[in-house]
């Protein structure tokens, strides 16, 4: 796949990140957590999920069949990250992708 080390790099990198950054700056009573989204709906987006070959593969290979919306799938993680009732997470990657990146999810199956 075309870009994939920048990709998956930078993938690794934030995930790294977040977990050293926690460590870090816990003793200062910072959390750091991260947000791994999967394919939402967005004006980025928006095109691309309009595609019925997409659509057919999500069909395919997202157990919950279907692309995220960013409210309330996202939004309302990000205010219970951002609340006081999180004071115990830090150090996590939330990823939201309707179970994309499940083991034994048929990754690539619909090539």
């Amino acid at each position: 796949m075309r870009g994939g080390i920048a990709y998956s790099s930078s993938k690794a990198a934030m995930d790294s990140m977040t977990k050293i950054m926690a460590l870090e700056l816990g003793e200062h009573n910072i959390r750091v957590n991260a947000i791994a989204p999967g394919l939402f709906k967005s004006e980025i987006t928006e095109n691309l999920v309009k595609k019925e070959w997409l659509k057919n593969v999500a069909k395919r290979s997202i157990p919950l069949k279907t692309f995220g919306t960013t409210d309330p799938a996202l939004t309302s993680l990000l205010r219970y990250l951002v609340h006081d009732s999180s004071n115990y997470v830090s150090g996590n990657i939330f990823i939201v992708d309707a179970g994309y990146t499940l083991p034994g999810v048929p990754i690539f199956s619909f090539l």
